[in-house]
């Protein structure tokens, strides 16, 4: 009977001792374990914006799950895109009718905005520009939306353009023959551009104002004063853009 005591009390410290060894080796792991599947679960609650939902797209979502989540939120981005450069649209076309309003001979008010274009052969990016809106008077037609054109072709505007002024030219006498063609097809006499930059003074497009051959425009002061008011509109069109940029929806 003694020696079963002895046995008995013998394996007894010995599985107390084997306990006491395991449970200081488990300690880390475990916990290491516990903090990195929080860390995992609150990755996901504060990138979902909810508990459950992280919950649910951490410990539960399937693969076919997580791909059609992800199919469905990139729809989603590109309405909100949509969206964002409907309103912006309108609102640039609100402005240009505003300049339209306040020259009222005149024919056309178009923005063109300028883009990095493409890369060539020797990889430096040629400048490019997008007629991007356009609107017309009474009895005309707004015009092709010509895209993806040299930035050459403002040779005789661009200098005027980045010193924030305006220029009026006549469209007859322009060097570059793209720009001279399609102003000619539209039977345009007179031009004037005027620069739509951003409150930093990056340029970012132009404006240009249209009349049709033989009409009479502005001169002088009301020239001037013109000039003003389009590239005050011009200001107020690159803010737009610098929102529709950022994914942010302008008020009109």
């Amino acid at each position: 009977m003694l020696d079963i005591m002895i046995f008995f009390n013998t394996a007894m410290e010995t599985l107390s001792h084997i306990h006491r060894s395991l449970g200081r080796l488990l300690v880390q792991p475990i916990l290491t374990a516990v903090l990195l599947t929080g860390l995992y679960a609150g990755y996901h609650c504060v990138h979902e914006w909810s508990i459950v939902e992280g919950l649910w797209i951490a410990f539960f979502e399937t693969n076919a799950g997580r791909a059609v989540r992800l199919r469905e939120r990139e729809d989603a981005i590109l309405q909100a895109e949509l969206r964002h450069l409907a309103e912006a649209n309108r609102v640039i076309d609100q402005l240009l009718e505003q300049v339209l309003d306040r020259a009222p001979n005149s024919a056309r008010a178009r923005l063109d905005v300028i883009h990095n274009g493409v890369t060539g052969l020797t990889g430096v990016g040629l400048l490019r520009y997008d007629i991007a809106n356009s609107v017309a008077g009474p009895g005309h037609a707004a015009g092709p939306l010509v895209q993806n054109r040299p930035l050459a072709e403002w040779g005789e505007f661009l200098p005027a353009l980045l010193e924030g002024a305006c220029q009026v030219a006549d469209p007859g006498r322009l060097r570059a023959a793209g720009i001279r063609s399609r102003m000619e097809s539209l039977n345009v006499g007179t031009v004037l551009v005027c620069p739509v930059a951003d409150l930093q003074g990056r340029l970012l497009g132009a404006v240009f104002l249209l009349w049709d051959a033989g009409i009479r425009v502005p001169e002088g002061a009301d020239m001037e004063f013109l000039s003003d008011f389009v590239r005050r509109i011009g200001s107020q069109i690159a803010t737009v853009l610098n929102l529709r940029l950022v994914g942010i929806a302008p008020k009109s």
